[in-house]
């Protein structure tokens, strides 16, 4: 499996990134996806852990016309990990966005897998110039 960013997803992405001081962001990844590539076209930012509840992440992957992929975290700690590793959030894209000591976004991409308990499959990203395990943008 693989995914692709959109310019625009990137952009609000690192804009995000700029005008959040603590950078403890979540949302929703919005596109489509052919076979094994998830195609990121946008993001939504959330609230703070993805969604409220069950129904209301149902309610937006309805108002979305069913084209949330995943989610997005900056500084994602295990509780919310843990959230969405659930059967709602099977085959779900998750991307890790995690700022180093040089102040540059590392975006790390995973899928939401199960067998016997849920847990995170490492995937790579897709671009016209090369496939990496993450992205590190200024």
């Amino acid at each position: 499996m693989e995914v692709y960013l959109s310019e625009e997803a990137l952009e609000s992405l690192s804009a995000l990134r700029l005008v959040l001081s603590d950078a403890t962001t979540d949302g929703l990844l919005i596109g489509h996806r052919r076979g094994h590539m998830f195609f990121v076209e946008r993001i939504f930012p959330s609230c703070r852990g993805f969604f409220s509840s069950e129904k209301i992440f149902i309610s937006l992957i309805e108002l979305f016309n069913n084209k949330v992929l995943g989610f997005y975290s900056f500084q994602a700690d295990q509780k919310k990990i843990n959230k969405i590793l659930a059967p709602i959030s099977y085959g779900k894209l998750f991307l890790s966005i995690e700022i180093n000591k040089n102040g540059q976004m590392v975006i790390k991409p995973f899928v939401i897998e199960h067998e016997k308990k849920f847990f995170l499959v490492p995937i790579k990203f897709k671009s016209n110039r090369q496939r990496k395990d993450q992205w590190i943008l200024p």
